[in-house]
């Protein structure tokens, strides 16, 4: 898969380290609106993730599950699955039940290999 919008995910990176979850979406959709094939369900999940920490941030402990549902699935669509993205995933699951967010897939200053963009 080639590399999705550049500007728009280290932007969203910086925000989600922040914890602006409304924003990373805010951020992310208009690249995810112009993707298409696996670069869009990677981004959709990218959205739906944040929004699923925004709900729990507001005590909507259902929407976050929900959203956090609909991530998996735009996760598993993807061929093959991103397995940085799965992780991610993951991390976001825990913290809907208290544990810290993971951090942002996409950080080349913790992995210089994310440079090379999604798997």
């Amino acid at each position: 898969m080639r590399q999705p919008n550049r500007d728009a995910l280290e932007q969203a990176g910086r925000l989600w380290r922040e914890g602006a979850y409304w924003e990373v979406h805010e951020v992310l959709e208009p690249a995810w609106l112009a993707a298409r094939g696996p670069e869009r369900d990677f981004l959709h999940a990218l959205i739906l993730a944040a929004a699923a920490l925004e709900a729990r941030r507001r005590g909507h402990a259902r929407g976050a599950r929900s959203n956090l549902a609909k991530a998996m699935r735009r996760w598993r669509a993807l061929t093959p699955p991103d397995a940085r993205l799965g992780a991610f995933l993951e991390g976001v699951g825990r913290a809907l039940e208290g544990a810290p967010p993971p951090p942002w897939p996409l950080d080349e200053e913790a992995d210089p290999a994310l440079a090379e963009g999604p798997v």
